[in-house]
């Protein structure tokens, strides 16, 4: 499961333990470790141990970094030989151990040049009980190397026709390894500078193999032992989970503070905007009240028929000229009011009406009048709303209330 996030630094760490396990028997051994680390300014030596153990290396390595093993000593055996690049691993064991077993042995293939091939084989039942020791530790050994031939990528640096290391001699030529030479004792005696950092021959190895976590190793096809295997994808994939989990809580993060910014600034228009709606909100009111003004008024200049011909005028003139002498006019109201005025309320009129009201000595003579006026085109309708005479000596009041086509 992504497989492909293997090769970045972030997955595969910045730092990591190289460690060089010489076994004096079975049981016992010498262990000698580097720590190496990534800084902007290149790879540099963070830490060295020496002549420690698997439990001490566990108790220092709190950050659970990924370690490099390199195994030498008793039991490792090594040897030169030509072989095609075909051969299968049992032939090639048999050319070191004759008539032995791959199901007894794991073996490491180290490619010097052409056909040559350096092949180092050990006991399974020796890497398998140190390979449970590191589980036991809680140890990611992530890779297992035989020898010293995990350092083809620092010899290059090295410059050097011949190198110590912890327990050999190496013969140096075309940057290969032609040639191991055993010391028959731990060498600590020559010191090597390698891109300014200085690194004593015992810790040699240990250096090359911590440095195979940044540069791995094109020529050694390196030991299959399924539980290093498992110990690989156990430690790739916690780094994975972390990897990814942590870049998605970055991504909720950041999703939550972009929706935070989006909501703030839609709250802010939002604020703005409801804001201008208040600020104008009176204007809508009196627009309101200024809208029913105008139909109210617009109704009654439409109902006083100023929009049309004015004949209130004529109509006055026409009812004044037709008055007898024996009548006497006192007032008169065209389209007068249905009530009177209260400021409470619309004033309202009583549109195509007019009102009449004046005194006359006989009531025979207001008849006459009234036959009069009928004979006029535009009256509808008269009708006398009052009359009051109290003595034939006094003159009567009366009201009229014409009615217009």
């Amino acid at each position: 499961m992504l497989n492909f996030l293997d090769k970045y630094k972030l997955i595969k760490g910045q730092a990591a333990f190289g460690v060089e396990l010489v076994f004096n028997t079975k049981d016992s051994y010498t262990l000698i470790a580097i720590e190496l680390s990534s800084t902007k300014d290149g790879i540099e030596v963070s830490r060295k141990l020496v002549d420690t153990s698997l439990e001490e290396l566990s108790k220092v390595n709190t950050k659970k970094l990924p370690i490099y093993f390199s195994l030498g000593g008793k039991g490792v055996i090594h040897k030169k030989i030509k072989a095609d690049e075909n051969v299968k691993d049992q032939e090639l064991l048999n050319q070191v151990l004759p008539n032995a077993s791959m199901n007894d042995f794991y073996l490491q293939q180290s490619k010097i040049e052409g056909f040559e091939y350096w092949i180092s084989v050990v006991r399974k039942d020796v890497l398998d009980g140190l390979i449970q020791k590191i589980t036991r530790s809680n140890l990611f050994g992530v890779q297992i190397y035989l020898g010293p031939f995990v350092l083809e990528n620092a010899i290059p640096l090295l410059d050097k026709m011949a190198l110590l290391t912890t327990s050999h001699e190496l013969i140096i030529e075309n940057n290969n390894i032609i040639q191991l030479d055993s010391l028959g004792s731990v060498s600590n005696g020559e010191e090597y500078n390698i891109e300014g950092e200085t690194i004593n021959s015992h810790e040699l190895i240990a250096f090359g193999t911590a440095l195979s976590h940044f540069v791995s190793p094109d020529k050694i096809v390196s030991i299959d032992a399924q539980r290093v295997n498992e110990i690989k994808d156990e430690y790739y994939h916690r780094n994975k989970y972390v990897a990814v989990g942590f870049s998605m809580l970055i991504v909720f993060f950041l999703m939550t503070i972009i929706n935070m910014l989006v909501g703030n600034a839609y709250q802010a228009t939002n604020n703005e905007l409801q804001y201008q709606v208040n600020s104008k909100k009176q204007f809508v009111d009196e627009l309101v009240v200024l809208r029913e003004e105008f139909n109210i008024k617009e109704q009654f200049v439409q109902n006083s028929g100023v929009t049309q011909a004015s004949k209130i005028s004529y109509y006055a003139d026409q009812i004044a000229l037709s008055v007898p002498e024996s009548i006497q006019l006192n007032q008169l109201f065209i389209n007068p009011l249905t009530k009177r005025i209260n400021k409470a309320e619309d004033i309202q009129f009583n549109y195509n009406k007019i009102k009449v009201s004046g005194t006359v000595n006989k009531s025979i003579e207001l008849n006459n009048w009234v036959k009069d006026l009928k004979q006029y085109e535009w009256i509808d309708e008269i009708s006398i709303i009052s009359f009051i005479q109290d003595n034939l000596r006094e003159a009567g009041e009366f009201e009229l209330e014409i009615q217009l086509n």
